[in-house]
């Protein structure tokens, strides 16, 4: 779970930082900067896996348009990227190892670079800066103020702050260096032309918090959910995973109900809750085709495939699905999760996305994995239901805006992105003690701003 993210040099991002809840929204006009934290996001989830060049062109334009632009001419030499982190107690490996971690309170840095080839004369990616160490206890705010003295406050714990990943001067040479829990660690990694993470590099448990953390950022999705990829059957032989796109959702409500039972039944629920048309929803194993199909059996009794359901109604029996899966954990994403939803049932489609994530009120949740949402929207009716509503007084709301800013020693202009939190009442809420409060705005100056923008747009 990402509690905090600090960034400079990346898009429209310059020494920018941001607190995180379990539950957050990001909220603002399109072209403001709010895609850029998803590509953030994105970015350091590919790092984690794949060395620099691929985890770059894996995002949208070239990676020189990855770093800030400042003019024409002029632009940001690296990217810095900070994330701290409250982590799962135990992490477990390919091979079945299980260990328990000392520390869950975690940060982790890198820095890219850009580097001129001197053979090849084109510029390069480089790994400058990359460390992992625990946060210290005692000027730890975010744990203060969620978890000390709660049953989530881990019972292991070590008094050893040595990094995991630490990047020093070793006889002249800038090395990065990995360790075991409380021993030293392999050799040094020289520094010099290094083209992906050392984290990405830790396979297993041997080095529990380093792969913890990498584990952490593979298990963050951005989803896109696509009507079409929701609608399609699912082959019985492949993959029972939700990806990014809504594949497999059917494999998926298949998956869950062989392991419970009950959870179909709890499913359909939920779904004739949120959608009084639709008595249930079950699996049909095509055997000819080796696939199967969600169907849906009406209030009158009649059944139909997916292929018939709308956009929203899949989009919203995806989200019930995942809520029901005991293999999602960590952050995912949804970028404007009203769309294809109908003004009425916004409230219904915000609660459910509320489950998604950890509730750090409710202790029953202390032996499942910790779950984050991230949200981002320009819908001012989304907003409003989030405002009023008691069951999100943990959440937070951030306005993105893209600002001007002038730089008189280099005679350029170049935009921003700044996000300011949201003040909901004046009551004392969890996650807000960090953030600043002289940038915050009221919930009623943003719904009316993108009130503004969405009759302007309408228009």
């Amino acid at each position: 779970m990402i509690t905090k993210i600090e960034i400079n040099g990346f898009k429209t991002f310059e020494n920018f930082s941001m607190a995180f809840s379990p539950f957050v929204i990001v909220a603002g006009t399109n072209a403001s900067g709010k895609s850029n934290l998803f590509d953030t996001i994105r970015l350091l989830s590919g790092l984690a896996e794949n060395d620099l060049k691929t985890a770059f062109s894996d995002q949208r334009g070239s990676f020189l348009e990855l770093f800030t632009q400042y003019s024409s001419i002029q632009i940001a030499p690296s990217i810095h990227i900070a994330i701290e982190l409250f982590l799962d107690q135990y992490v477990r490996d390919d091979f079945n190892k299980q260990e328990e971690l000392s520390h869950r309170r975690l940060r982790y840095e890198i820095e890219i670079s850009r580097k001129i080839d001197s053979k090849l004369k084109i510029e390069r990616l480089v790994v400058n800066h990359e460390s992992l160490r625990a946060i210290k206890r005692g000027g730890d705010k975010w744990f203060k103020e969620v978890v000390a003295g709660t049953k989530w406050e881990s019972a292991k714990r070590s008094l050893n702050y040595k990094p995991y990943i630490n990047t020093e001067v070793k006889n002249n040479v800038k090395v990065i260096s990995l360790r075991q829990d409380g021993i030293r660690g392999g050799k040094p990694t020289p520094i010099k032309d290094l083209e992906r993470t050392v984290l990405s590099g830790v396979n297993d448990a041997s080095f529990p918090h380093a792969f913890a953390v990498r584990n952490e950022m593979l298990n963050w999705k951005i989803f896109q959910l696509n009507p079409i990829e929701l609608s399609k059957p699912s082959p019985m032989l492949g993959d029972n995973i939700l990806d990014i796109e809504g594949r497999n959702l059917a494999g998926l409500i298949k998956r869950i109900q062989t392991y419970e039972p009950m959870a179909l039944r709890s499913m359909s629920r939920i779904v004739h809750r949120l959608l009084p048309e639709i008595k249930s929803i079950s699996i049909d194993e095509d055997q000819v085709r080796q696939q199967y199909v969600l169907m849906a059996e009406g209030a009158d009794g009649r059944k139909f495939s997916s292929n018939v359901l709308s956009e929203g109604t899949l989009r919203i029996i995806a989200l019930i699905a995942l809520n029901h899966d005991d293999r999602h954990k960590g952050l995912i994403c949804f970028e404007e999760p009203e769309n294809g939803i109908h003004p009425y049932r916004m409230k219904k489609i915000l609660e459910v996305l509320r489950k998604l994530s950890t509730d750090f009120k409710n202790e029953n949740e202390i032996d499942l994995p910790l779950r984050q949402v991230l949200i981002n929207t320009h819908s001012p009716l989304l907003i409003k239901e989030i405002v009023q509503n008691e069951n999100f007084d943990s959440s937070l709301i951030y306005f993105s805006r893209l600002v001007s800013k002038v730089d008189a020693t280099k005679k350029i202009s170049y935009k921003i992105t700044r996000l300011s939190p949201v003040k909901k009442d004046n009551t004392k809420r969890l996650f807000l003690e960090s953030i600043p409060a002289e940038d915050s705005v009221t919930h009623h100056e943003l719904t009316e701003y993108l009130n503004v923008f969405d009759n302007v747009f309408a228009k």
